[in-house]
């Protein structure tokens, strides 16, 4: 495989290549991007990798050129953190995908070997103008998730086996949704099961179905989740929890793309695409000898990775808008609202419940919520009153939301939630990590003010 770097750092674009060339590519490097032109005239390459800011033509302006005269070739973006948002909208111009500086080389290597498996497969033919069916609303205001749901809507047109990764409430299941969705088999049916919801006699049996008789309890032939799903997508949620002889069976049949019902000799084909999910860390697992390597790289044909909502902090005031929308229908408000001082609470908690915490925490404010529908620090979950403490502010922790993307509004909320909290202001100015004349400043420029009764207003 033959990888092209541009780069005007001439020690990031050495280092970069002498970690390539070591996994066994070839490499050549362009110090520029007219460089990088002349190049791929007159050479054949796999993959570019380019720089995004740069001297003279930019990353984005280079991919442009590199799209017009090769369509298909992938690109792979490099950019600083505070960049993410440009390197998304490369991702709509046709980049691949982006890295972020520093990165591993675990990283680099894995979404190289995702632009080769993706270009391989090649788009499957949809037959028309494309799929009809739409994708159910996902929040994705920050440019991580912008960016998972560009791959993801790549992916979709391919039909390529799919692992989608994260913590437990982050969105996997509807993830796996809008692939389904976007692709071609969207007409056919999207099958979901948790392998963790099982034990193991009955998961063998929901998954590959069982003959009348084949076991206690088996008064009449059934037809599994493999036989249901045919034409259309699996979704196995937790793979990760399934046994060694579970994974076995499942890899005989992604392997022979066909199931033998439990009690029967007899097989049948079947034509699926396999999306699986997990909020462990696969590859350790097989360290450990707790998964088979060889199902994993059946299952991680690509792999699509989605952030905690505590790294989501544009999302967090969109989805929780949302959700009080859908309780307050749910209950008959009419409409749900925090108050100041609640929602400085919520919009400070870090939820490693993720998105599905959220949703409960909602749930349980619209149950206590006043009958004019106000929600206070009276009725938010004990659970988020205790944990829910302000970070310093000069330590800008990922758990602390954006406050609808804001950085004004962020220190606002933060300093608000602070003075809730403490019984005087030499105490707010320590938890937050400045002096007391900055404090005083701050609240004069937001408007707050400190009542040893109510604490803040």
């Amino acid at each position: 495989m033959n990888i092209l770097l541009v780069d005007d750092q001439k020690s990031l674009r050495r280092s970069l290549s002498l970690m390539l060339e070591g996994a066994g590519f070839a490499t050549e490097e362009a110090e520029n991007g007219e460089e990088a032109l002349h190049y791929l005239a007159t050479h054949q390459y796999d993959l570019v990798i380019t720089d995004l800011r740069m001297d003279g033509m930019s990353g984005i302006d280079l991919l442009r050129e590199i799209k017009q005269m090769n369509p298909k070739l992938p690109v792979i973006l490099i950019t600083a953190y505070g960049s993410i948002d440009s390197a998304v909208d490369a991702m709509r111009l046709g980049a691949f995908d982006y890295l972020t500086k520093p990165f591993r080389e675990q990283d680099i290597l894995e979404k190289i070997h995702a632009s080769q498996t993706v270009l391989a497969a090649g788009p499957v033919s949809p037959g028309g103008d494309g799929p009809s069916c739409q994708a159910e609303d996902i929040v994705a205001e920050t440019p991580q998730m912008r960016a998972t749901l560009i791959k993801a809507e790549r992916i979709a047109r391919t039909d390529i086996s799919v692992l989608i990764t994260g913590e437990t409430g982050t969105g996997k299941t509807r993830v796996a949704r809008f692939i389904h969705d976007n692709s071609v088999r969207c007409h056919a049916p999207f099958v979901s099961i948790n392998c963790a919801s099982l034990p193991e006699n009955l998961l063998e049996s929901e998954l590959f179905g069982h003959m009348k008789g084949s076991f206690t309890g088996a008064t009449e032939s059934r037809a599994g989740l493999f036989e249901e799903a045919d034409g259309g997508t699996l979704f196995l949620d937790e793979v990760d929890t399934l046994s060694p002889a579970m994974q076995a069976k499942l890899l005989s049949v992604l392997q022979e793309k066909i199931i033998r019902r439990v009690g029967s000799n007899k097989g049948k084909k079947v034509d699926i695409r396999i999306i699986s999910a997990s909020n462990q860390d696969l590859g350790l697992l097989i360290e450990k000898g707790h998964f088979r390597s060889d199902l994993y790289f059946r299952l991680n044909g690509i792999r699509l990775h989605l952030p905690p909502l505590r790294e989501r902090g544009r999302d967090l005031q969109r989805l929780l808008e949302g959700f009080l929308s859908t309780y307050a229908r749910k209950y008959g408000r009419g409409s749900l609202r925090l108050t100041p001082r609640a929602e400085a609470y919520v919009l400070g908690y870090a939820y490693p419940g993720n998105i599905r915490q959220l949703e409960n925490f909602v749930e349980q404010m619209a149950v206590f919520a006043d009958d004019a529908g106000q929600i206070d620090i009276d009725a938010l979950p004990e659970d988020l009153l205790q944990h829910a403490l302000p970070a310093r502010m000069g330590d800008a922790p990922a758990s602390l939301p954006e406050a609808g993307g804001s950085i004004a509004d962020s220190e606002r909320r933060m300093i608000e939630s602070t003075l809730i909290r403490s019984t005087n202001i030499g105490e707010a100015a320590r938890v937050l990590g400045i002096g007391r004349t900055t404090l005083w400043r701050k609240m004069r420029e937001y408007g707050l003010h400190f009542d040893p009764g109510g604490r803040s207003r």
